[in-house]
């Protein structure tokens, strides 16, 4: 218990130590963003149309590893999706018994959560403005996933209507994301800054599994970082 007690004394006075000589080895935050979200694919069946308003928060760490040089990551909570018309669908109209061939309009609702991992590169501060830039990746998990599908043949005026439909069987449970971004600190006293950055996260993984779907997303972040 003693040796336990001793290591423990030990290693939170080299952390004293080192934050006494840099005030700024790490750095946490919080944040809140919104953005454009929209959703693309390959299939010529799967065609794009339109976005959805994005939105998020998270918690920002970050680890200092050279001069003007940081390793940035946290997590983030994201709202997103987009809208996506397939065609070549078979659909059953009631009274009618006899499947139409027809295209489906879908507004996916996705909510992630994501582990960014990027370097992160600043200037020096000028005048309380520190600019910077991100480069990186991000890997996350789909908490949740839904979507309001509006069947309609293809010749005809009938339609069929699904108001939040659980996609949980036609979702991908994981997903990879490059992101670049880029933004400025301005110092509010000591290491405190508040943040303001735009970033583009590209979708590197297929959303839907039986379809090609990536998601996108450009997003404004608003933070404050101690």
């Amino acid at each position: 218990m003693k040796k336990i007690l001793l290591t423990i004394f030990v290693f939170a006075a080299i952390l004293n130590i080192a934050n006494a000589q840099n005030e700024k080895f790490f750095r946490f935050g919080i944040h809140a963003n919104v953005g454009p979200s929209w959703m693309k694919s390959d299939q010529d069946s799967l065609q794009y149309q339109g976005m959805r308003l994005g939105l998020g928060w998270g918690f920002i760490g970050e680890m200092t590893i050279a001069d003007n040089f940081s390793f940035a990551s946290g997590f983030d909570v994201s709202y997103m999706g987009g809208k996506l018309q397939r065609l070549g669908v078979m659909q059953v109209y009631p009274p009618d018994t006899v499947a139409e061939l027809s295209k489906v309009t879908s507004i996916y609702k996705f909510q992630f959560l994501d582990l960014p991992l990027t370097l992160k590169m600043k200037t020096n501060e000028i005048n309380y403005i520190t600019y910077f830039a991100r480069i990186g990746g991000s890997v996350g998990v789909c908490i949740k996933s839904k979507a309001d599908e509006e069947y309609s043949p293809l010749s005809g005026n009938k339609t069929i209507s699904i108001d939040d439909k659980n996609l949980k069987d036609e979702r991908r449970l994981f997903r990879a994301s490059m992101l670049l971004g880029g933004g400025i600190e301005y110092s509010l006293g000591g290491t405190t800054t508040a943040l303001a950055e735009i970033s583009f996260v590209n979708g590197l993984t297929s959303q839907l599994s039986d379809n090609k779907a990536r998601s996108n997303y450009v997003m404004l972040k608003l933070g404050i970082i101690f």
